[in-house]
């Protein structure tokens, strides 16, 4: 996934100020501190397992969602509790914890990200 970098906060973590798919979103940041304005390909975890309609939610029905930056995405594939969910041109797979037992392909979902962990790619 490519993200836009917006601010880098030094410490331990470091965390970042990041657009990805128009969101913005505050994430740690797991590797060589970019630059502000830098365009990063990056990997993304989420550190939690999704909640139907707590932290995920098909779209149209999300207004049952936590508050907190939402992406859009599509799902690609969906097996026991993995989900895999394409958001802009990058892949997110995540665990579900609860929800529907079988989430058809092409479905669109909102999932609200919480404790975003950000790797760069290129390293």
């Amino acid at each position: 996934m490519l993200v836009r970098m917006a601010a880098v906060r030094p410490g331990v973590p470091t965390m970042v100020d990041a657009t990805l798919a128009d969101i913005r979103l505050s994430a740690e940041w797991l590797g060589a501190p970019p630059q502000p304005g830098d365009l990063v390909d990056v990997e993304m975890d989420i550190d939690d397992v999704l909640g139907w309609g707590k932290t995920i939610a098909m779209a149209g029905t999300e207004s049952t969602l936590r508050d907190g930056p939402r992406l859009h995405g599509v799902v690609e594939h969906h097996e026991q509790q993995v989900l895999t969910i394409r958001i802009d041109v990058g892949l997110l797979q995540a665990e579900l914890n609860d929800g529907p037992t079988a989430i058809p392909s092409g479905t669109a979902v909102l999932v609200v990200v919480e404790h975003p962990k950000l790797y760069p790619t290129d390293v």
